[in-house]
């Protein structure tokens, strides 16, 4: 004998509302899955009517549910008597669950800039929901409405605090039990709200978001709601219902100031009915609260991740509710307020602060306005893009704000030199979600000629201007790489970093005597890296003594390779006293040992220490040549001092570790091998699993080869495989090499697209070669220019080829491609010559901020 039930119906109904929260789906998702329509769900969900068959088993396999406790449901609901639901009469509203919250004023979340995070983005627009302490307050107002009991609240909050998706939120439980919602639309016509609460039924919650279009309505209509609202939440016999409602702080204010005696007192009955019904949502998200949205963010949560990286002070809520309008404000902005914000959304992503100056985005905003746009621009153009865009959109947001200097505060009678920010006068700040959306919206463009100009002429911070000469760099635009550094005063620790590789590429264009002047010049300016190119131009050429006359000028500059070459051209001299001074000066000068020595210096002191007298007092500097957890330096010497054995043991628990820094190796490969296999196997060294894939190969054990090839995969390290797969192709093994290709993409090596075409080529698979084009096409990422690039070259499509390196300038991704920094060779290891080659053939003084080749400058 099976379960009997008083209401067949309402317990068929909460079954299917129960499986529906278990399984997290919105009425969107049954609808999708089921093929029914949005009332014959809600009917079912709610126990309106009686489920058809058809209906029932649909939302059971929807659901994954067993049917047939529902069907004996349905069936004993069948033999049930019609029960006639007061709250069911049309104009009173609908389930809650029928509800859009978007629908009920709850503002859609910012959903994250980028292409691959929208995807995430959630069918509703809203994020995972943060509790807060404000959020237990309702609670306890919800639970005896629940119970029975009426009950009535409203939150007081700012703009954009998360009122209304609170009140959402403490609603579901309701929803679950069936109850209604009743939202009077039509502010017109108030007389009929006020005749629709008289009819209003129990089980219904009574929706006033922005309370004050209701409570503060003229000619009496307010106090009339009021007073209506205040009988309907009293009366035993009406209940039990739920009214919510949300109000500004300076609304509730108003309504809450008890007019002096004698005054008229317009809002005594709203007074009366919030009074002890207000709980207030703070404007911020305190400490617990960032902690349970990060979680919920490490979770999964793209929009809250990019709302905490935008917003570490706590304002998520507005930045979630602001994002849309912000973004609305700006796709359909007038022509100059729209490309104040685009000079300000590329001011950040290549790399200035915050604090825009006035005059740079004034200056910087005019290239981004076509002719006809500029030339229709009034006198006052730039004021009006200002006063547009300061107008907030979700309290205190607006797409670009001025940041006021706060006064210095000091000890009387102290001064202070004046501040960068203060030289520069007023300054702007974008956004943050509008610089987010920037980053990704305009990743593959390359900023105009007024912007170029604008950041030289008056961004005044020097790191502000020399990351956005390194940002020049990465776009091939030489001119104005090399004369923003220059304007930063900038050195990098490798000494003149974009002004080097703008030098070098002139030299490798050919153009020497350009090339000479532009060196000249810059080191009567003392620039260090000139100094140490005419240093290393000296040498060269046999002359010594002024090659360390440059040296010594840089070192006393403060540059450590300037000190190293001096040192290695001291041993040279066979100046032992020399040698161990500039050693010790290398190492003061650093502070930091383990960020010390390039292979330069690595090479002179192993050479000191097996040649000079000297190498007891030198060996200590030999712990500094591998980063490794633990080092010890063991010398044997004979008894007139001289070494005769030098051993490095690097031990990770005790086991000897190898890197690929070691610069023994090629002297005892034995010796190398047995280290590398104690590495890999204790420690997991992915150095030492690629020189073992290498050692292998070159020694014809291929299986062994791709075994540790394979490890370094694992390892982060998938370029080994495209190395063994070429010695594959070479040996005429093409579908071996075909499958390494592919495991290498697989592992993240995607520059083994353009080898996999090659091989591909060579097989006569030119279809196959048509989807790898679709396949780095749809990599989202700018390198995937420079992979079709090399792809179509190779293919002997020039012309193509010539392109996409032009659009890949734009987009930024040459430094990680083949520039390098200081004065070691700029081509990075594994550098593609055909494009290093063919830029300087086409564009051999770089390319202007429009993409067309710069002339000789």
């Amino acid at each position: 004998m099976g379960d009997v039930y008083e209401d067949p119906l309402a317990e068929l109904a909460l079954r299917l509302r129960t499986l529906r929260a278990q399984r997290g789906l919105q009425m969107g998702g049954l609808r999708q899955r089921t093929g029914l329509g949005r009332t014959t769900i809600s009917q079912a969900l709610n126990g309106q009517v009686v489920p058809s068959e058809t209906t029932l088993v649909a939302l059971a396999k929807a659901l994954r549910a067993d049917v047939e406790p529902m069907l004996a449901l349905r069936e004993a609901a069948v033999r049930m008597p019609p029960v006639q639901d007061f709250v069911g009469e049309a104009g009173r509203g609908r389930p809650i669950s029928d509800w859009d919250p978007l629908d009920l004023e709850v503002h859609p979340a910012a959903p994250a800039p980028s292409v691959a995070l929208a995807r995430a983005y959630s069918p509703s627009g809203l994020p995972s929901y943060v509790h807060r302490p404000h959020d237990e307050d309702l609670a306890r107002c919800v639970a005896p409405a629940a119970n029975g009991t009426s009950q009535m609240a409203v939150l007081i909050g700012s703009s954009s605090t998360g009122k209304t998706r609170a009140c959402w939120e403490a609603i579901q439980p309701l929803a679950a039990a069936g109850w209604w919602l009743w939202r009077p639309f039509d502010l017109t016509r108030l007389e009929a709200a006020l005749a629709e609460i008289d009819q209003l039924g129990p089980r219904t919650v009574v929706w006033l978001n922005e309370a004050q279009h209701y409570l503060g309505a003229g000619h009496g209509f307010g106090e009339r709601l009021s007073a209506a609202l205040a009988t309907l939440v009293s009366d035993p016999s009406r209940g039990p219902v739920l009214i919510l409602g949300t109000l500004w702080p300076e609304h509730a204010n108003r309504y809450m100031a008890v007019p002096h005696p004698g005054q008229a007192d317009p809002h005594a009955q709203v007074r009366a009915l919030i009074a002890n019904r207000r709980i207030n949502v703070p404007d911020k998200f305190d400490a617990a609260a960032i902690a349970a949205a990060q979680a919920l963010a490490d979770a999964g949560d793209q929009q809250l991740a990019a709302a905490l990286e935008r917003t570490p002070d706590g304002n998520l809520a507005q930045d979630l509710a602001g994002g849309p309008e912000l973004l609305h404000r700006y796709h359909t902005a007038q022509p100059a307020a729209r490309a104040v914000m685009q000079a300000a959304m590329d001011a950040r992503r290549l790399g200035a602060g915050v604090r825009l100056p006035l005059a740079f985005l004034e200056g910087a905003a005019e290239d981004y306005l076509t002719d006809i746009e500029y030339d229709a621009l009034p006198d006052d153009w730039f004021e009006e893009a200002l006063a547009d865009l300061a107008r907030p959109v979700h309290g205190n947001l607006a797409p670009l704000r001025r940041i006021r200097t706060r006064n210095p505060r000091q000890a009387p009678g102290a001064t202070s030199p004046v501040s960068a920010n203060q030289k520069r006068g007023p300054v702007y700040r974008l956004a943050d979600y509008l610089e987010q959306y920037g980053r990704h919206e305009r990743t593959l463009l390359c900023p105009p000629a007024s912007f170029w100009h604008a950041a030289h002429d008056h961004i005044t911070d020097s790191d502000d201007l020399a990351q956005i000469a390194q940002e020049a760099l990465h776009r091939y635009r030489l001119y104005w790489a090399f004369y923003l550094h220059r304007a930063s005063g900038v050195c990098g620790p490798t000494g003149g970093g974009t002004q080097t590789c703008v030098a070098r590429m002139r030299q490798t264009a050919g153009d020497t005597a350009g090339f000479d002047a532009l060196v000249r010049r810059e080191a009567d300016a003392d620039s260090i890296w000139a100094l140490l190119w005419l240093a290393a131009c000296q040498e060269n050429a046999g002359a010594r003594d002024k090659a360390e006359n440059y040296l010594k000028n840089a070192a006393d500059a403060g540059h450590v390779g300037a000190l190293v070459r001096l040192l290695a051209l001291r041993k040279d001299a066979g100046d032992t006293q020399g040698v161990e001074n500039l050693a010790r000066r290398v190492v003061d000068a650093t502070g930091s040992p383990q960020d010390l020595l390039p292979s330069m210096f690595l090479r002179t002191m192993r050479d000191e220490l097996k040649t000079l007298k000297c190498s007891k007092r030198l060996a200590p500097y030999m712990g500094y040549i591998w980063a490794a957890p633990q080092r010890r330096v063991t010398t044997q010497s004979a008894e007139d001092g001289t070494p005769i054995e030098i051993r490095m043991e690097i031990t990770v628990d005790g086991a000897p570790l190898m890197t690929a820094r070691n610069p023994w190796f090629d002297e005892d490969p034995e010796e190398a091998e047995h280290h590398a296999r104690q590495a890999v196997e204790v420690a997991g060294d992915s150095d030492a699993s690629i020189f073992l894939a290498h050692l292998r190969a070159k020694s014809g054990d291929l299986p062994e080869a791709e075994a540790f090839a394979r490890r370094a995969a694992e390892l982060g390290e998938p370029d080994t495989l495209v190395d063994l797969a070429l010695w594959y192709s070479e040996r005429g093994d093409y579908e071996k090499s075909k499958e390494l290709l592919r495991d290498a993409v697989s592992a993240g090596a995607t520059d083994a697209l353009v080898e996999l075409a090659d091989v591909l080529r060579q097989t006569g698979e030119e279809d196959s070669i048509e989807d790898l084009i679709q396949q780095i096409t749809h990599l989202e990422d700018a390198s995937s220019y420079l992979l079709l690039a090399h792809l179509r070259y190779r293919a002997g499509e020039v012309e193509e080829a010539q392109s996409l390196t032009r659009q890949a300038a734009d987009a930024g991704v040459f430094p990680d491609t083949f520039f390098s920094d200081g004065v070691e060779p700029w081509l990075r290891e594994g550098a593609e010559p055909w494009l290093i080659d063919n830029m300087t053939t086409w564009w051999p003084y770089g390319l202007d901020p429009d993409g067309t080749p710069t002339m000789p400058w």
